[in-house]
């Protein structure tokens, strides 16, 4: 699993050894647990509402060691109100690089390392090359930590598709990474927006027995087809919820 490891984050200290100068600094949004304690206290766009698993956009200025965030107060400055108001532009040239991992086939494909990968997501010119390179007009979205964005074909076949998961479950389970959780739902794509997040109804996990490796699901759902496989299609259609960013 060495294509899954991450670079270690910035700290996030509770008080700033200095501030920056937020008229200038470039302004990134932020996917976070609407949890967050920091949260009453930001600017902040509602992207997931659904219970424990709610989710918010935040906007963050790279302070070297650390982020920081705008605050309602900031945007009643007008300098740094016509900064902040560039932030859709600036996430749209974030810079990214399409990995796709030999274990996978080139049916997953992989965006890493930077701090704000996670939130290309929110990029329709990325999402449209992504899905021109797993030829597909859907995807499914993995972005459990931050810094780290997978994704592969909604259409994709049974094999692809738990090879997927698998990896899913264990990035967000891989406290050794040093990124920040951000979310144990996946999501899905088209070409031009994200379209739901998808809350999962099954856990998997990998243990040996008798020498050999096995793979294990624990669900309470009707999930498996016919052949008795888990159906993932089937899973996201009866669980997705719709984002509430980019608004349809």
């Amino acid at each position: 699993m060495g294509f899954l490891k991450k670079l270690f984050g910035k700290a996030e200290p509770a008080a700033p050894a200095k501030e920056i100068e937020k008229d200038i600094v470039p302004v990134y949004p932020m996917i976070k647990d609407s949890r967050w304690q920091g949260m009453p206290h930001v600017v902040h766009y509602p992207f997931v509402r659904n219970g424990d698993l709610d989710l918010d956009i935040v906007f963050a200025q790279d302070a070297g060691d650390r982020f920081e965030y705008i605050r309602p107060a900031d945007l009643e400055n007008p300098a740094i109100k016509a900064n902040f108001d560039k932030w859709k532009e600036n996430i749209d040239h974030y810079p990214y690089e399409f990995i796709q991992p030999d274990v996978f086939h080139g049916k997953v494909a992989v965006a890493e390392g930077l701090d704000h990968s996670s939130e290309k997501m929110l990029c329709s010119a990325f999402l449209s090359e992504a899905c021109k390179l797993l030829n597909t007009d859907k995807l499914i979205i993995s972005a459990t930590r931050r810094r780290f964005l997978m994704m592969t074909s909604y259409y994709g076949d049974f094999q692809t598709l738990e090879s997927f998961f698998l990896y899913h479950f264990s990035d967000f389970r891989n406290e050794q990474s040093g990124n920040e959780v951000i979310t144990e739902m996946v999501f899905v794509a088209e070409a031009s927006r994200v379209l739901y997040a998808v809350p999962l109804g099954f856990r998997m996990n990998v243990y040996e027995k008798d020498g050999e490796t096995r793979l294990v699901y624990s669900t309470m759902e009707d999930l498996y087809d016919e052949e008795g496989q888990l159906n993932f299609r089937r899973l996201i259609e009866n669980k997705k919820t719709p984002v509430l960013y980019p608004a349809p």
